[in-house]
């Protein structure tokens, strides 16, 4: 008994020399975590975005008439220029929600700004993947078609069983492009919107 007694001594100055967190201590613990997160999903955004310039801009270099190629359908630098306003539009999105996050002080504000985030991403991921592969779509089967003579002598002498490898090669070749962006995505988003869940789960137990 005597030895039970000092160790219930030993713990209960143990729990008075550990530190106490109020609800505030940790609503704050929460908001400074959140907004971290968030944040990183800008900037990440962000050096995307970069990196999707500076290889538009390495191929300008290496063909500088890439834009003014008149064997390419003027849809297509339509299509170029409406995705990527899209994209500034998701970007400015996340930055919309990171300073919603950086601002707030309400514990319900922050789950419902999480929950947005959350599905920003996911929307912005999901277009993401579907511009990439139309893109691999086209590119797949125009550069096939330029390889064999162009389109008029591909369509003179290709056969159905031409047809059906290039459709086969197309889908293959989209399929494992979309699967490899979907890897860096969940590594660049993925990741940062499973700890914005892990809070949101967290916030909802402090607030039942």
């Amino acid at each position: 008994m005597e030895e039970l007694d000092l160790l219930k001594k030993d713990w209960k100055k143990q729990e008075a020399n550990q530190p106490k967190l109020s609800y505030n201590d940790i609503d704050n613990m929460m908001l400074k975590k959140s907004s971290s997160l968030v944040k990183w999903v800008f900037y990440v955004s962000l050096l995307e975005l970069g990196f999707g310039i500076a290889i538009v801009l390495l191929a300008l270099l290496i063909q500088p008439d890439l834009l003014n190629d008149s064997s390419m359908p003027s849809w297509l630098n339509w299509f170029f220029y409406a995705s990527s306003t899209v994209v500034f539009y998701f970007i400015y999105k996340f930055f919309i929600n990171y300073k919603k996050i950086s601002t707030t002080s309400s514990i319900k504000d922050l789950m419902s700004n999480i929950m947005t985030t959350r599905k920003t991403v996911k929307h912005y991921v999901m277009y993401s993947l579907s511009v990439i592969a139309f893109t691999v779509c086209i590119a797949v089967p125009t550069g096939f078609i330029e390889g064999a003579g162009g389109m008029e002598k591909f369509s003179a002498e290709a056969n159905l069983s031409q047809y059906l490898f290039l459709a086969v090669g197309t889908i293959i070749a989209a399929c494992l492009v979309v699967a490899l962006f979907y890897g860096v995505y969940y590594l660049l988003y993925g990741l940062l919107t499973k700890k914005l869940k892990k809070n949101y789960k967290e916030l909802k137990q402090l607030k039942s």
